[in-house]
């Protein structure tokens, strides 16, 4: 009876395991999906002075993101004027794809998705010494 509960313990412990980096692999599964292909279908930017919002826009069809499986990625956005065009490594995790382009790397919140072909991502800037902040929401859908 012994031996029963060992191994019954031991198999809770490894599905435990298992299951707690599940949701970062399903996310990394969802992004690479169908060529890994996204629409930035619009941004929300917003500005803020002292905590009060001061500015807002949004750009709509604001450009693509590609992630591939060897953790490459190209990120087209157009916010005002002409496309800007970037190559650069992601990674994910439970709750953030950190993207690191051009010498900057930039962390992204998961706020929602990626399920059913959307995910919706927010970087955010924080600026002490001026009491600014900028928060960037990119709403995607997946390419087809």
């Amino acid at each position: 009876m012994k031996m029963h509960v060992k191994i019954l313990s031991l198999f809770v412990i490894l599905l435990i395991g298992f299951s707690s980096c599940s949701k970062e692999k399903r996310i990394e599964k969802q992004l690479i999906k169908k060529d890994g292909k996204w629409k930035i279908t619009s941004v929300d930017y917003k500005y803020y002075l002292n905590n009060e919002l001061n500015y807002s826009e949004n750009y709509p069809n604001a450009g693509t993101i590609e992630f591939d499986k060897k953790g490459t990625c190209i990120l087209t956005i157009t916010l005002s004027g002409s496309p800007e065009v970037s190559a650069g490594t992601w990674t994910n995790s439970e709750d953030n794809i950190t993207i690191t382009a051009d010498g900057e790397t930039t962390v992204m919140k998961i706020t929602d998705g990626p399920k059913k072909g959307k995910m919706t991502l927010e970087e955010t800037d924080y600026y002490n010494d001026t009491a600014e902040k900028e928060t960037y929401t990119y709403y995607l859908e997946r390419a087809d």
